[in-house]
């Protein structure tokens, strides 16, 4: 058996972003909490990645073991090819530097998922701030570590 899993986290800590802190784009503290209350909340669990491996366990696979995917994105401003462009697009679809709207509708929204008002506004601003730094010219190295969960099942005959 052999699922294919991201973790969320994870991937939030994959980023670097040429002129910008990552502290200040990417608030690692309080994304993982909003994830936790999420998870809790709606049963949609985005760190799944790394329980796999004892899932697998756990329901008696034999050998489990688990892989990081090795593929990193390089925004490269100097190369002008379409694969680029695509890149670019690409990212900006899943959400990276992506506007988050009008600031007191985002905070009350992350308050509902249980950021306290200061995290909430923490994150707007860092969420604010990526939307401002990354455009089609920014360097931008993001490493999606993506999980990759193996084991065999043993029937006996």
């Amino acid at each position: 058996m052999i699922c294919f899993e991201p973790h969320w986290i994870g991937n939030m800590s994959g980023y670097c972003l040429d002129g910008a802190d990552q502290s200040g784009i990417v608030p690692l503290g309080n994304l993982q909490k909003l994830f936790e209350e999420d998870a809790r909340r709606t049963g949609k669990d985005g760190n799944i990645g790394m329980k796999l491996p004892i899932y697998f366990s756990q329901l008696g696979l034999h050998d489990v073991q688990c892989r990081v995917s090795d593929k990193v994105n390089f925004l490269n401003p100097h190369d002008h090819s379409p694969a680029q462009h695509d890149l670019y697009k690409s990212l900006k679809e899943e959400g990276i530097g992506t506007t988050p709207g009008e600031r007191e509708k985002f905070v009350r929204f992350l308050m509902d998922r249980g950021l306290s008002s200061e995290e909430a506004v923490r994150q707007y601003e860092a969420e604010l701030l990526l939307s401002q730094t990354f455009r089609s010219g920014s360097y931008l190295a993001y490493a999606p570590n993506m999980k990759i969960t193996f084991g065999t099942v043993k029937i006996n005959f």
